[in-house]
C-alpha cells in the first residue's frame, strides 16, 4: 500500500513539472498572439483614419518615415476634433501658376477657418525669428558640446504655403499657420508676433488649435462650406508620380550650389541643416548657405537679416552700413574654407559686430 501511494505521488510530481514546463513553452507562443492582435487592431485603427484614406500610405512605411510619421502625429493629436466637423487632408500640391508646386504638411478645415501645419520633427534646442530667413537647430556632438545647424524659416515656408492656397479658395475664409516641432525639441528662443501664426510643440497642438477655435464666436463657415472646400482641395493630395517627381526635382535644382549661386531660396523650400560653428579672431569661414557645409556664425548674420529694398542694393554710391550696429562695411576676403579667397563685407566692428554680407548678393 505504501508502494502504491509512493508511486501515484512521483506520477503527480511528475505531472506537475510536465505541466508546467508546457505553461512555460506557451508563453512565448501567447506574448506572439498578443503582440499580433495588438498590431491587428492598431493596423485597423489607423487605416480608419483620415491619414491613410488620404494617403493610402501603409503604417509601416508612414512608422519609418521621420517627416511623414511627423505629419501623421500631427492629425492623431488633433483626431479629436473630427467629431465636430472638422476634415483632414495631407500632402497637398499647391500650384504655383509656374508649372511648379508648392506642398502643404497637413490641412484642417472647419467652421472656425482653415489651419495650415508645417510639421518639424526635429530634435535639439529651436532658435528662431519670424523675420529671419534662417532658423537654428542646437545638437549635442556625443563629445560633451554641441554645435549648431540652420534650417530655413518655417514660419515664411508656411506664408507661402498659405498665399498658393489663397488662390483657390475665398478671401473671406481666415487662415491660420501653425508650425509644430516635434515634443523631442526645446523651443528655447522663438520670437513671432503674427496674430495668424503659432509656434508650438505637437505635445500642445490641441489646445492651441481649441484655444483659436474658442475665440470665435460666430462661425464663417458652415457645414455645407467645410465639405465644400475639402471636395475641393482633396485633388490636390491624389496627384500622380509625375508632380511629385517634378516637385522634388524643383527643390532639388533650388538646393544646387551651382544653380543657385546668385539667387534667393523659394519660399516654400527648406533647406538641409547646415552645421555651424563659431572661428577665432578674423579668419571668417564664408559658404554658401544652401549647400551643407560648415559656415561662421558671423557669415550665417547674413542669412538672418531682412532683405533690404531692391533701391538700397542698387544704389552702388552710398557708403555702406552695418544693418545692427551702424558702423561702416568693408571688403574682407575669407581666409579658409572651401571659399578661402573670395571677398565680402564684413563690419568694422568685429568682433564685437559679426554682421556679413556677400558681394554677389548686393550686385544682383
Amino acid at each position: 500500500m505504501f508502494l502504491k501511494e509512493q508511486h501515484l505521488q512521483s506520477l503527480m510530481t511528475n505531472l506537475q513539472l510536465f505541466l508546467s514546463i508546457l505553461f512555460i513553452a506557451s508563453v512565448p507562443v501567447t506574448l506572439i498572439i498578443i503582440q499580433i492582435t495588438i498590431l491587428v487592431k492598431k493596423d485597423k485603427e489607423y487605416k480608419s483614419g483620415a491619414y491613410y484614406q488620404v494617403t493610402k500610405l501603409p503604417y509601416k512605411a508612414v512608422k519609418h518615415d521621420k517627416g511623414r510619421f511627423g505629419e501623421f502625429l500631427i492629425y492623431k493629436n488633433l483626431k479629436e476634433l473630427e467629431t465636430v466637423g472638422a476634415k483632414f487632408l495631407f500632402n497637398l500640391y499647391i500650384p504655383k501658376g509656374d508649372g511648379k508646386t508648392s506642398e502643404i504638411d497637413v490641412l484642417m478645415v472647419c467652421t472656425k477657418g482653415i489651419f495650415v501645419f508645417e510639421s518639424k520633427n526635429f530634435s535639439g534646442w529651436i532658435f528662431g525669428n519670424e523675420f529671419r530667413k534662417n532658423w537654428y537647430q542646437t545638437l549635442p556632438n556625443g563629445k560633451g558640446g554641441s554645435h549648431k545647424e540652420i534650417f530655413y524659416n518655417p514660419v515664411m515656408q508656411n506664408r507661402s504655403h498659405i498665399k498658393y492656397l489663397r488662390s483657390l479658395i475665398e478671401d473671406r475664409i481666415p487662415i491660420w499657420s501653425v508650425i509644430v516641432f516635434s515634443d523631442r525639441c526645446t523651443l528655447k528662443d522663438i520670437q513671432v508676433t503674427g496674430n495668424d501664426v503659432i509656434v508650438i510643440k505637437r505635445s500642445d497642438v490641441f489646445a492651441a488649435v481649441s484655444s483659436i477655435c474658442g475665440q470665435i464666436s460666430n462661425d464663417p463657415l458652415s457645414e455645407d462650406d467645410v465639405i465644400a472646400i475639402y471636395n475641393r482641395l482633396y485633388s490636390y493630395t491624389q496627384v500622380d508620380d509625375a508632380v511629385k517627381t517634378q516637385h522634388i526635382d524643383d527643390i532639388h535644382n533650388i538646393l544646387n550650389p551651382e544653380l543657385i549661386q546668385n539667387t534667393e531660396i523659394s519660399a516654400d523650400v527648406e533647406p538641409e541643416p547646415i552645421p555651424v560653428e563659431d572661428t577665432p579672431n578674423n579668419e571668417v569661414e564664408t559658404a554658401d548657405t544652401k549647400s551643407p557645409s560648415t559656415v561662421t556664425e558671423a557669415q550665417t548674420t547674413d542669412c538672418n537679416k531682412k532683405k533690404g529694398t531692391e533701391d538700397e542694393i542698387a544704389n552702388e554710391e552710398q557708403p555702406r552700413k552695418c544693418p545692427r550696429c551702424g558702423g561702416d562695411l568693408v571688403i574682407r576676403t575669407a581666409k579658409r574654407g572651401a571659399n578661402a579667397g573670395n571677398q565680402f563685407y564684413g563690419c568694422s566692428n568685429y568682433p564685437k559686430c559679426r554682421f556679413t554680407q556677400n558681394i554677389s548678393n548686393t550686385q544682383k
